[in-house]
């Protein structure tokens, strides 16, 4: 009999082990889920804008990943339908009628369209990231009214059981681990999805908040549609819509999954300057060409328009927001429309946001010259930078200081043409940036889009680069700004020559 017996315990053990070992791996992951009706709003329903909103939540928007890499737990938390019925409750306190759909179709005779995501990602041990970003889209139109974005860091913390699983767990550490780290890993993961449920409602008030004071929004409720001057002090500007031919976004045949973009237009100031007509026209359009032309990912693109670009949303976009997202071999674009302004002091070439003062533009302004040395730190393997503005201080998309005289400035500086960095500027340092009033948009931005619905592809080989929109886009403006204004506007591409001799692919299906 003992020796039976020892025969079959070497048999035994490695049995042992490996159920053990399959108990421990299974341990790593919890899967929950929100509660349908997690949240009620304290807020009365049927909000004062008079618009119907389809809220679109996808098939593929059903699950979120919450990711834990420090304790090697994943929580796999399904956060629909009680996200999405949670949002539908808030944007109801601030519009008519609110429905949730499955896609645009669906919506009826909706005004508006809104897309919402929620994402959370662990930065260390129990805190996470958490961002709720909603766009707002014409219905008709599919242009984009408004798009908002709230981020907020969350301590996750532990429940009393979880503390109790993993107490257990390391003081059983070998025979008991098996046993009790599912314990830990639920009990947290249940604590997990008790914070979510406890944070997203003031998320998404916020988020309604923002809509609810939002003038492009209202504005949108009186037949303003995108693309006009937003209202100011509650009084609706009645200026017409300007149709333009580039409006009509071309759908591409490449998804960018690995690329990145921020678009910014700023038109109205709150500083008493004059307004960059049709900046946030270009910027909303210009959004749009990059999702649905250049095949971007609409969670991948910030768009910044009027008070919603100051310079503190500037530095939390492109030092923040870029930084956090993209990795090695990603694309990024960056698409400036507005005022640029210069230091008369230093000659340094700003970026005028919402909030920004000419007179003190060393402190409400944002540097090129930071801007480009903040890209140059992504690990991207290209970075377009499109620039429909002008930094001479002698008009048009240019302001400077009261008293001041405009100066001559050269966009062609070193930091400029650094790395992987490629720019495509309106015109050159000494010129004046026009707009092109009869189309509703910049002239370089006019240009630039007709180049992408393919009028640059001289080749005609269904693909379009970025050296041919140059080459198409050039000329016309130099055209048309000496034509109808004259003025002299000659269109700048400045960067790495490598990059450029490669042509940095924009849309179509060329192998790069």
């Amino acid at each position: 009999m003992r020796e039976e017996n020892s025969m079959r315990t070497p048999t035994r053990i490695p049995v042992l082990m490996l159920l053990g070992l399959t108990l421990l791996l299974s341990a790593c992951t919890f899967e929950g889920a929100l509660r349908d009706q997690f949240y009620r709003p304290t807020g009365q329903t049927g909000g004062e804008i008079p618009l119907k909103v389809g809220l679109i939540v996808e098939e593929n928007e059903q699950t979120k990943l919450i990711r834990s890499n420090k304790d090697m737990i994943k929580y796999d938390v399904k956060i629909n339908p009680g996200f999405a019925n949670a949002t539908a409750a808030e944007l109801a306190t601030v519009f008519k009628d609110v429905v949730v759909v499955k896609n645009a179709k669906q919506a009826g005779d909706a005004s508006l369209l809104a897309y919402v995501t929620f994402e959370a990602t662990e930065n260390v041990a129990h805190t996470f990231s958490c961002q709720i970003t909603l766009k707002l889209q014409d219905a008709q139109t599919r242009m984009t009214v408004a798009n908002y974005q709230h981020s907020e860091n969350v301590a996750l913390g532990l429940s009393g059981g979880a503390m109790a699983g993993a107490f257990l767990t390391g003081f059983t550490l070998f025979a008991g681990a098996p046993i009790f780290m599912p314990m830990a890993a639920n009990s947290q993961g249940e604590h997990a999805v008790e914070v979510f449920e406890a944070k997203i409602p003031g998320m998404i008030r916020r988020v309604a908040s923002d809509i609810g004071s939002d003038q492009r929004v209202i504005a949108f409720a009186s037949g303003v549609r995108p693309g006009q001057p937003p209202a100011m002090a509650g009084v609706v500007a009645k200026a017409p819509v300007i149709a333009s031919d580039v409006d009509k976004v071309p759908e591409g045949k490449v998804a960018r999954k690995n690329a990145y973009a921020v678009v910014v237009g700023v038109e109205q100031y709150r500083q008493k300057l004059p307004k960059a007509d049709y900046a946030a026209h270009d910027a909303q359009v210009m959004n749009d060409y990059l999702i649905k032309t250049l095949g971007l990912q609409e969670e991948n693109v910030a768009l910044l328009v009027d008070d919603h670009a100051a310079r503190t949303d500037l530095e939390k976009y492109l030092e923040k927001w870029l930084p956090n997202r993209v990795e090695k071999g990603d694309s990024v674009f960056i698409y400036f429309s507005g005022h640029g302004a210069p230091n008369p002091k230093t000659g340094e070439a700003y970026m005028v946001p919402y909030d920004g003062d000419p007179a003190y533009i060393d402190t409400t302004g944002y540097p090129l010259k930071r801007l480009y040395e903040q890209l140059a730190t992504l690990p991207a393997k290209e970075v377009v930078v499109m620039l429909d503005s002008c930094f001479s201080g002698a008009g048009g998309r240019s302001v400077i200081a009261k008293g001041m005289r405009p100066m001559g400035l050269s966009v062609e500086t070193p930091v400029q043409a650094k790395g992987k960095t490629v720019i495509l500027a309106a015109s050159s340092g000494d010129q004046v940036s026009s707009t092109y009033e009869k189309n509703g948009h910049g002239l370089f931005t006019y240009f630039l889009l007709k180049g992408l619905q393919g009028e640059a592809d001289g080749n005609k080989d269904g693909t379009v680069d970025l050296q041919e929109v140059f080459d198409y886009l050039k000329p016309q403006v130099e055209r048309i700004a000496r034509r109808e204004y004259n003025n002299e506007q000659t269109p700048q591409l400045l960067g790495n020559r490598d990059i450029l001799a490669k042509g940095v692919f924009l849309m179509g299906e060329k192998n790069r």
